[in-house]
């Protein structure tokens, strides 16, 4: 068995969700943000990592002219500030309570003593990193070879994979997302976005209730997100 072999063999024995948490609730501390709070900004020291219990999390970074890109946008169970902890970096992008939000938060001494003791959290962090690595391949991807649909696309398949509930129509975007956010994800304004959900909603591909979107046919969507 060669190296990448052995690597996806261990990558199998890392943590799976339900031990995530359990490691969030056994070694972390729960920690309270209102709406509208940075939980860190650009340049702070990196020394935790974070698991939203409740509540949702914005990972953004500004341009040097100002302009806000929206890099990630967290839920219930997502884990975030690992890749800084353990690369002894500071902060690169600001964390910000996109409503009152309630997090598990995990010290770098304590996950590095836990990694020490158990190598399938160390396995885990890896895997993790390595997700991450490629979500800003993608992310780049988008941002400079696709169509301004392409990229709406894009990002309505994302939020589905994270936050999509299946029901009778298709999958429910259960997020609430503006379509600015939509725009600062994807380097673009917010009246594109609006086109773009119209001429969506025209093709039969998505609709909206409740100002949240439900992808009614994914295949169709795909193609469009692939130009």
């Amino acid at each position: 068995m060669g190296v990448s072999g052995l690597y996806e063999r261990h990558l199998t024995n890392a943590l799976n969700s339900q031990e995530v948490t359990h490691f969030f609730m056994e070694c972390g501390k729960l920690v309270t943000f209102s709406k509208g709070t940075a939980l860190y900004a650009p340049g702070e020291v990196s020394d935790k990592i974070f698991c939203v219990n409740h509540g949702e999390i914005k990972i953004s970074r500004s341009t040097n002219d100002g302009k806000e890109i929206i890099l990630d946008l967290l839920g219930p169970g997502a884990v975030f500030g690992e890749v800084e902890t353990i690369s002894n970096i500071n902060r690169k992008n600001t964390a910000i309570a996109k409503k009152d939000t309630i997090l598990h938060c995990v010290s770098k001494a304590t996950l590095e003593e836990r990694m020490n003791q158990d190598p399938r959290i160390a396995l885990w962090i890896v895997n993790k990193v390595s997700q991450k690595q490629i979500k800003t391949e993608n992310l780049l991807e988008n941002l400079l070879f696709k169509s301004a649909n392409a990229k709406v696309a894009n990002v309505l398949l994302d939020l589905a994979r994270t936050h999509g509930v299946k029901n009778d129509r298709g999958t429910l975007i259960d997020y609430l997302i503006t379509h600015q956010e939509i725009g600062n994800t994807i380097a673009t304004t917010r009246e594109t976005v609006s086109y773009a959900f119209m001429e969506f909603r025209q093709m039969g591909l998505i609709d909206t209730v409740k100002r949240r979107t439900i992808i009614l046919d994914q295949e169709a969507l795909e193609e469009v997100a692939a130009d």
